[in-house]
């Protein structure tokens, strides 16, 4: 059941934040927030936890992939599940399973008894529970909001990511620093216990919704024949892997820019994830307040186009105050594209494939890491900064050809 009153798109300004009049919408945007945070704060915790065990560089990069690794394994069976499941139920079992694991990490850590083992289990079980959050994330949104509120509910939602990407990381680095990381996780613990209460008491009624029936490898299958043949569906997707691979290295190649190009050193890193996190807070305002506009398909193709002409631009800058000025930039663009894939996929998807479509599509951001080791080996053989002109320039064509060959994508209203 969906609460609130009927749905009208507001005039003026407010039009953005219409969604925010939904009772379920603002438990579920208020409930993301604690969990968004915590998962932001879990990238640091984590990591400091692993490095004061092992003092190893490579050990950061295992743990990483012990989280990444069954997310992507898992994900396409995980979308499955929550196409089959009751979607609210799922998304708290996932908030109060990874409750559980911050508090075993934070039991651990305070007493002194974490090993570098039992952590890397830890993190694999984290990364399982992830797969599963993702999906029933998604697919839970369009079952508590009219069709039509959805263009706002997306980049308003996305607001929270966005924000806690800023915040989440220095977050977890004062904690540590103040009440030490075992402490840090039972935060985090808290984080997700709040989501869980928010989540539980959304009120709805999906009795009639449609749900994959048949076996369980046959929804797997099903949902993989569905994204094959839908042209629109298939395009924007892996427009979002080849952003995720060839576009986000940038993440990856950031602290090189800053030590040995841009000679700034930490701080300065620092600023310059800001000002690409300043950006992204701004394309999803900017998203929220054109959702009715027309030419989706036209956004999606030229902020892809822009962002991959960006990266190119920044691959060339020396100027550290120009950098920053293009890495807003980027984000702006980044997020303008990427918010309109996410609100098109949203209004095109049958509920009952929406948990296995939107399972494989957020694969796309845990493929960045893939993207920061092929740039990495290109910048082995000839710099970093050719490393992602190369990944700019790749993005820029593929937006291009698939404005040229998929004139669904172009023609989106």
């Amino acid at each position: 059941m969906r609460g609130g009153p009927p749905a009208t798109v507001l005039a003026g300004r407010l039009a953005m934040f219409s969604a925010m009049r939904y009772p379920n919408y603002r438990l579920y945007w208020f409930g993301q927030f604690p969990s968004v945070l915590a998962w932001n704060m879990q990238h640091v915790a984590m990591a400091w936890l692993v490095f004061h065990l092992t003092n190893s560089p490579a050990m950061l990069g295992i743990s990483g992939l012990a989280q990444t690794v069954p997310n992507i394994a898992i994900s396409m069976v995980a979308g499955a599940m929550a196409d089959r499941w009751d979607r609210k139920r799922l998304l708290i079992i996932t908030q109060s399973s990874t409750a559980l694991i911050y508090l075993a990490l934070g039991v651990l850590a305070s007493a002194e008894a974490a090993h570098v083992g039992i952590v890397l289990v830890l993190a694999f079980t984290l990364g399982c529970v992830r797969a599963f959050d993702s999906p029933s994330r998604q697919a839970l949104l369009p079952m508590i909001v009219p069709r039509e509120v959805i263009p706002t509910a997306v980049p308003l939602g996305d607001l929270i990511w966005q924000g806690s990407r800023l915040v989440g990381p220095a977050t977890a680095g004062l904690l540590i620093a103040l009440v030490g990381i075992g402490h840090t996780f039972y935060v985090g613990c808290a984080g997700f216990l709040v989501a869980a209460v928010m989540f539980s008491r959304i009120k709805m009624n999906d009795a009639d919704a449609k749900r994959a029936t048949a076996g369980l490898w046959r929804n797997v299958l099903d949902g993989m024949g569905f994204i094959r043949s839908n042209e629109l569906i298939s395009a924007l997707i892996w427009l979002t892997y080849f952003n995720s691979v060839f576009g986000m290295a940038y993440v990856v190649m950031l602290p090189v820019f800053a030590r040995d190009i841009l000679h700034v050193g930490p701080m300065g890193f620092g600023f310059l994830e800001t000002a690409g996190g300043l950006g992204s807070i701004a394309g999803s305002f900017f998203i929220a307040a054109v959702a009715q506009a027309r030419w989706k398909g036209q956004r999606i193709i030229l902020g892809a186009a822009v962002f991959g002409l960006l990266i190119v631009a920044f691959a060339a800058s020396t100027s550290y105050l120009l950098s920053l000025g293009i890495l807003f930039l980027m984000g702006l663009a980044n997020q303008m594209y990427m918010t309109t894939i996410n609100t098109t996929l949203q209004l095109n998807l049958p509920n009952e494939f929406r948990g296995r479509v939107m399972g494989v599509w957020g694969l796309g951001w845990s493929l960045t890491p893939l993207g920061g080791t092929f740039a990495g080996a290109i910048a082995e053989v000839a710099s970093v900064p050719i490393a992602l002109a190369i990944g700019g320039i790749l993005v820029a064509l593929m937006a291009l050809l698939l404005g040229a060959l998929a004139p669904r994508v172009r023609h989106l209203e």
